[in-house]
C-alpha cells in the first residue's frame, strides 16, 4: 500500500473512531478546553504558594459555585419573563390584526382547487365535485308534524380525559431527557479535576510517546499550542463579556424587560460559532414583538445586534486575537461544519480549539504539514512563488496587482530583491532542470521584464537632470541575467546615468564598448543558480582589460552570505560585491556620492532597529557560544562571521595576543589561499594599529584620512571603511581588537557602535573562558 492510500486510510480510520466513540472524546475534549481556561488561574495560585491540588480543586469549586449562583439568577428571571407574558395578549392580537394573517383562510380554496387539478393530472379523470344533498324525509298521514323539522342536527361534542398521573410518573418524565447532559457534566468535571491536578504529568506522558529524540518538537508544538488556545479562550471570554454587558445595557434602556437574561444568554451563546449569536438575538427579538404595540423596538434591537456584530466581529476580535488562533477564515467554517456533523452541538462549541491544535501538530511535524497549509492563516504561496505562478500561467493582472499592492508598503528595489529576483532565480532553475524549454523562459522574463517597468513607471518620479556619473550593467551570461541589469537600471535611476549590455554581445565587443563608454562603475550582474562563476569569469575578463576599472559584483541571491561571496569572488577581480538591489544601490550611492553620505545622519530609524535586532541576535550568539568546543582557530571564525554578518559587511577580523604575543587570528571575507604572509601580517595589523583608545573607534572613509590614504594594504584590497573596539582584559590592559572593513564609505548609528562594544565584550568573555580552562592533555606517544 502507497503512503498516499495509507494516509487515507488512516483518516478515515481516526475519524470512525472519532464518530462512534464521541461519548468518550466530548466529555475529554471539554475538560481540555476548560482546562486551557482556568489552568492560568490554577499557576497563578501556585505562583502565590498554594499547593497544586488545593489550587486545582480551588479553581473548580469557585468556577461551578460562580455558575450554579448565575444559573439560579437565570431560572428567577425565566420565571419572571413566564408570570409576564400574559399581560402581553393583546399587543399580540393588535399585531396579528394589523398583519391580517385571519385573511389567510381564504387561500384555502385555492389550495383545494389546486389539489383537485393535482388528483387529475395523477389519475386521468376529472375528480367529481363535491355536492351536499339534504335529505328529505316521507310524509305520513300519521304522523305530526315536528316543530324542529327544518332544524339542522347539532355536533355532539366529545371530550378524551386521561387518567391522572402519579408524581412519580411526572418526575420520571421529567427527568429522563436530563439525565444525559447531567452525566455528560459530571464526567467532563471529573476529566477537568484530573487534568489540572496532573497537567504535568500529562505533559510528560505526551513527550514520552512522542520519543526522545523528538523532545524539542515535542515541547515546541505544545507550548504553541497551549499558548494559542489559552489566549483565544481568555480573549474570547473577556470579548463576550463586555459583548453581554453592552447587549444587557442596550435592552434596559430600550425597555425589554429582564435585560440581565438576554445579556447572559448573549455572553453564553457567543461561545457557540455562527448561530450562538442567532439563538442570542432571537429572544429579546420575539419578546420586542408582545412587548410594545408598534415595531420600533424591534427595528431598535435588529440594528443593534447588527451593529454590534459588525463592530465585534471587523474590528475588535481581529484586534484582540490577532495571529492567537492561526487558523484561516475559511478554515473556522470548514472545522465548524465537519465537528458539528461529527459531534452535534458540542462539536461547533470545540471546533475552533480542535482546529487550532489540528495546524499547531501540521506546522511542527514535517509529515503532517498539509494541515497547516489547509487550514493555517499563512498564504499557501510566499509572494515570489505566487508571482512566478501568475507570470507562468499569464495572469499578468493578478501579477500586476501583486506588485503594486506591495509597492504601497515598500521601494522599489525591496520589492525587487523579495519578489523579482527570486522569481528570476526560479525561471532559471527551471531552465538548468529542463523542466522549462529556453523559449518558454526567454517568453516569461520579457514579461517580467515588461511588467516591472510598466508598474514602476508608474509610480517613480523622472529626474529633470541625470547624474552625471556612468554605471555599466554588464549581465553575467544570459538573458536571465540581462532582465535583472534591467531592474538595476530603474533601481539606478536617480544615482547614476546607467546603460546595460545585451547578454548577446560577444566577448570583444563587451569589451570594446566599455571602452568607448567610459563609465564610472562597471557591474557585473548574475541570477542563481549559476552566477557566480560566471561573474567571476566575466569579472576577470573586464579586469584584464581594464585593471584601474571601478568592478562590482552583484550576485543576485534571496538569502546572501554577503562575507561568504566576499571569499569567492577574489578582491583583485571585483573591489566590491553585493547580494541585492538594495545593497548595489547604497554601495554605488557610497562610491559615486561620498559626499552626500557623509553628510547625512547615520541611518534611519527604521534601519537602525533592524540592525539592532541583528546585532543583538549575533552577540547571544556569540555569548553562548562554546569555546571549549574545537580549537581557537575555530571559535574565533565563527565570532568573525557572525561579526561580518551582524553589520552586513563582506569583511571582519579579530587579533587576540596572549602573553607570548602569540596571535590567536580570525578572518572572514578573505580568501584564505590569496593572501601571503605579508599581506595577513598587514590586514591583522590594521586592527592593533588603529584601536589604541579605551572607546570604539568609526572611519566612515579611509580615503579620506591621512594616516589611511596612502595604505597599501588598504589600497590594494579596497578598503574603504573601518569599524572597530579594543578587547581590554579585567586590568584594562588592550590585548587585541576586532573590527568590520568595507569596500565602500558608509556610516553606522551611535546604537551600533555601542552594540560594536557588547560584542567586543563578549568576545572577551569567550577569551577568557578558553583561557582559564584546563589545558589538553597530549596525544599519547606511539609505541616504538
Amino acid at each position: 500500500m502507497s503512503e498516499r492510500n495509507s494516509g487515507l486510510v488512516t483518516g478515515i480510520l481516526v475519524i470512525a473512531v472519532l464518530y462512534f466513540a464521541r461519548e468518550v472524546f466530548v466529555p475529554l475534549a471539554l475538560a481540555g478546553l476548560l482546562a486551557f481556561l482556568m489552568a492560568p488561574a490554577a499557576v497563578r495560585l501556585e505562583r502565590w504558594g498554594v499547593k497544586r491540588a488545593p489550587a486545582a480543586l480551588l479553581v473548580i469549586f469557585l468556577s461551578l459555585t460562580g455558575a450554579g449562583v448565575l444559573g439560579w439568577v437565570m431560572l428567577g428571571q425565566i420565571y419572571n419573563l413566564a408570570v409576564e407574558l400574559p399581560q402581553y395578549q393583546q399587543n399580540l392580537t393588535g399585531k396579528i390584526e394589523t398583519l391580517h394573517l385571519n385573511s389567510a383562510g381564504r387561500l384555502t380554496s385555492t389550495v383545494a382547487m389546486l389539489a383537485s387539478v393535482g388528483k387529475q393530472i395523477q389519475g386521468g379523470t376529472e375528480a367529481p365535485p363535491i355536492v351536499s344533498v339534504t335529505p328529505r324525509r316521507r310524509a305520513s298521514s300519521h304522523s305530526v308534524p315536528s316543530p324542529v323539522t327544518n332544524k339542522t342536527a347539532q355536533p355532539v361534542v366529545v371530550r378524551v380525559e386521561e387518567p391522572e398521573q402519579s408524581m412519580l410518573a411526572v418526575a420520571g418524565r421529567t427527568m429522563i431527557p436530563l439525565v444525559h447532559p447531567l452525566t455528560t457534566t459530571f464526567i467532563v468535571v471529573i476529566f477537568l479535576v484530573f487534568m489540572l491536578l496532573g497537567r504535568e504529568g500529562l505533559r510528560d506522558r505526551g513527550l514520552r510517546l512522542a520519543g526522545s529524540g523528538r523532545m524539542h518538537l515535542t515541547t515546541t508544538a505544545i507550548e504553541d499550542a497551549s499558548r494559542r488556545v489559552s489566549r483565544y479562550l481568555q480573549m474570547q471570554l473577556v470579548v463576550n463579556l463586555c459583548y453581554g454587558v453592552v447587549v444587557g445595557l442596550l435592552l434596559w434602556w430600550i425597555g425589554i424587560p429582564n435585560p440581565l437574561l438576554w445579556g447572559v444568554l448573549t455572553c453564553l451563546l457567543r461561545f457557540v460559532p455562527y448561530i450562538g449569536i442567532l439563538m442570542a438575538a432571537a429572544g429579546p427579538l420575539m419578546l420586542s414583538i408582545a412587548v410594545s404595540p408598534h415595531w420600533n423596538q424591534l427595528i431598535w434591537i435588529t440594528v443593534m445586534y447588527l451593529v454590534l456584530e459588525l463592530i465585534t466581529g471587523n474590528f475588535v476580535e481581529p484586534m484582540l486575537y490577532g495571529a492567537s488562533t492561526g487558523i484561516s477564515a475559511i478554515a473556522i467554517l470548514i472545522a465548524a461544519i465537519f465537528w458539528t456533523l461529527l459531534w452535534g452541538l458540542p462539536g461547533l462549541l470545540l471546533s475552533t480549539p480542535l482546529t487550532v491544535c489540528l495546524v499547531v501538530i501540521g506546522r511542527q511535524v514535517p509529515h503532517l504539514y498539509y494541515l497547516d497549509v489547509l487550514f493555517g492563516e499563512e498564504a499557501a504561496l510566499p509572494p515570489p512563488e505566487r508571482f512566478y505562478q501568475r507570470m507562468l500561467s499569464s495572469h499578468v493582472i493578478e501579477a500586476r496587482m501583486l506588485l503594486e499592492e506591495m509597492l504601497k508598503t515598500k521601494s522599489r528595489e525591496e520589492v525587487y530583491d523579495c519578489v523579482l529576483v527570486p522569481a528570476l532565480s526560479m525561471i532559471e532553475e527551471a531552465r538548468h532542470a529542463e523542466n522549462m524549454t529556453g523559449a518558454r523562459a526567454e517568453q516569461v522574463l520579457q514579461a517580467v521584464e515588461e511588467l516591472a517597468e510598466d508598474v514602476t513607471s508608474r509610480a517613480a518620479t523622472v529626474a529633470e537632470v541625470k547624474p552625471a556619473k556612468r554605471v555599466a550593467c554588464v549581465p553575467a551570461r544570459d538573458f536571465a541575467d540581462e532582465v535583472a541589469c534591467q531592474l538595476a537600471l530603474q533601481v539606478l535611476a536617480e544615482t547614476a546615468s546607467t546603460r546595460v549590455i545585451s547578454a548577446d554581445t560577444s566577448t570583444q565587443d563587451l569589451l570594446q564598448s566599455l571602452e568607448n563608454g567610459k563609465a564610472d562603475v562597471i557591474c557585473v550582474v548574475g541570477v542563481p543558480p549559476s552566477a557566480i562563476r560566471h561573474i567571476r569569469l566575466r569579472c576577470h575578463q573586464i579586469r584584464a582589460r581594464f585593471p584601474d576599472a571601478v568592478v562590482v559584483a552583484c550576485v543576485l541571491r534571496k538569502e546572501g552570505d554577503l562575507s561568504n561571496l566576499r571569499s569567492r569572488i577574489p578582491m583583485d577581480d571585483a573591489q566590491h560585491v553585493v547580494c541585492s538591489l538594495l545593497l548595489m544601490k547604497e554601495y554605488l550611492t557610497s562610491l559615486l556620492h561620498p559626499e552626500a553620505l557623509l553628510a547625512e545622519e547615520p541611518a534611519a530609524p527604521e534601519r537602525d532597529t533592524k540592525s539592532s535586532d541583528a546585532i543583538s541576535e549575533t552577540v547571544q550568539e556569540i555569548q553562548q557560544t562554546d569555546v571549549l568546543d574545537g580549537p581557537e582557530e575555530d571559535v574565533f571564525n565563527r565570532l568573525a562571521t557572525n561579526l561580518a554578518r551582524s553589520f552586513d559587511a563582506p569583511i571582519a577580523l579579530i587579533t587576540v595576543a596572549n602573553g607570548q604575543r602569540r596571535f590567536w587570528e580570525a578572518q572572514c571575507g578573505f580568501p584564505e589561499d590569496t593572501l601571503t604572509m605579508t599581506e595577513r601580517e598587514q590586514d591583522l595589523s590594521i586592527c592593533s594599529r588603529i584601536v589604541f583608545s579605551d572607546a570604539s573607534l568609526v572611519i566612515a572613509d579611509t580615503a579620506e584620512e591621512e594616516q589611511f590614504a596612502n595604505d597599501p594594504f588598504l589600497k590594494a584590497k579596497g578598503i574603504r571603511f573601518y569599524a572597530g573596539a579594543p578587547l581590554k582584559a579585567h586590568d584594562g590592559e588592550i590585548i587585541g581588537s576586532l573590527c568590520v572593513l568595507d569596500t565602500r564609505p558608509r556610516q553606522i548609528s551611535e546604537q551600533q557602535k555601542d552594540m560594536l562594544t557588547s560584542i567586543a565584550n563578549s568576545v572577551m568573555m569567550a577569551i577568557d573562558l578558553h583561557s582559564t580552562a584546563p589545558p589538553d592533555e597530549p596525544p599519547p606517544q606511539p609505541e616504538q
